[in-house]
């Protein structure tokens, strides 16, 4: 009888635990409904227009309404729909409260890393101390206190996890950024149940953690970070700056690694408003370290003129990691385009 009542007792537990994780996924897809205020127009004019490549011709095609994005998460995975086609949406814009689902369905984490471990191994992995914990607490100590604890787990999970690197500085921020951007609570307004949670649920949290994961390996940052490996020293990104800009970085005798003092995603980070590092970092997680190149290029071009005067390795350092953005945004804004129009 007690064996009866102890497995009664661990299959309401089962079933508890199982109807918070499906409330917490109908909560994602609840939220990709639009709202009237972000919506995006359903009569777009030629200019708002995405020019998609197609096999024998171009074609003029709207972007996705957030119904449709809704469906697309519902009902398709990434390798049913035309790679264009996914980019060019991508790069379009995603609304606000598609953020948290459109991120998920597009790096595919649960079909990619959560498949090949089990369904507790990350609370395994933040229970367990890690020779990192100091490091990571003095590090944390700095940010929002709201995030600070669930920072620290995410990043000790991540340190045994990851046993070749660990932890290095860097991925502190991508961890905050991302429960910054993904906190339910900036959509509980959405969805009654949401009220009830104080901080980050279980589900949110492990996700924030695949999605780092994602970031790190798939994306490359760990390498970045941990080896301060720069793409920017590739031949390809080299073979296409422009010959001026190319000329001045040999008289100076530094490679442009040099130049850049930070990883590309933080550079953008610290020089663009927020609403457009979002969606920024919306392409990033779908393109990966190519986009920033990209981005970074057009950047020097439209500045061209101006990097050339530089005659110094100091001045030319401080204007590209404090003005070079900044600079070049005036210019966009002062030939009436819209900024990610240009970049994108």
């Amino acid at each position: 009888m007690f064996c009866c009542l102890g497995r009664k007792k661990r299959d309401n537990e089962m079933e508890k635990k199982n109807c918070k994780k499906e409330m917490v996924e109908r909560f994602i897809l609840q939220n990709c409904k639009s709202n009237e205020d972000d919506s995006l127009n359903e009569s777009l004019d030629e200019s708002n227009m995405i020019i998609i490549n197609d096999v024998n011709n171009q074609h003029k095609q709207k972007p996705w309404s957030g119904i449709q994005w809704q469906m697309i998460i519902q009902t398709k995975s990434l390798n049913q729909i035309e790679l264009d086609e996914i980019k060019s949406n991508i790069r379009f814009g995603i609304l606000q409260n598609l953020r948290p689902a459109t991120w998920f369905w597009i790096t595919d984490i649960k079909n990619t890393q959560m498949i090949k471990h089990s369904s507790n191994i990350y609370q395994k992995l933040k229970s367990c101390e890690s020779q990192y914990d100091q490091q990571i607490f003095k590090c944390i100590k700095q940010m929002d206190k709201k995030y600070n604890d669930l920072v620290f787990d995410i990043l000790r999970a991540y340190a045994n996890y990851d046993v070749e690197i660990g932890f290095v500085k860097g991925i502190e921020q991508i961890v905050e950024y991302l429960i910054q951007q993904l906190d339910p609570e900036q959509y509980k307004n959405l969805d009654y149940s949401y009220n009830q949670f104080n901080r980050m649920c279980d589900y949110y949290e492990q996700m924030v953690f695949w999605m780092t994961i994602h970031i790190l390996f798939n994306l490359n940052y760990r390498r970045i970070l941990k080896q301060n490996v720069s793409f920017i020293e590739t031949d390809k990104f080299k073979n296409t700056l422009m010959p001026q800009i190319k000329c001045l970085i040999e008289q100076l005798q530094v490679k442009i690694s040099d130049l850049i003092e930070t990883p590309l995603l933080f550079y953008f980070w610290k020089q663009l408003k927020k609403e457009d590092f979002n969606r920024l970092f919306d392409v990033f997680l779908f393109e990966g370290e190519s986009i920033l190149l990209q981005i970074l290029l057009k950047f020097l071009k439209i500045s061209e003129e101006l990097v050339c005067q530089f005659q110094t390795l100091a001045d030319l350092k401080i204007f590209l990691n404090q003005t070079l953005i900044p600079f070049g945004i005036s210019k966009i804004e002062k030939s009436n385009q819209k900024l990610m129009n240009f970049i994108l």
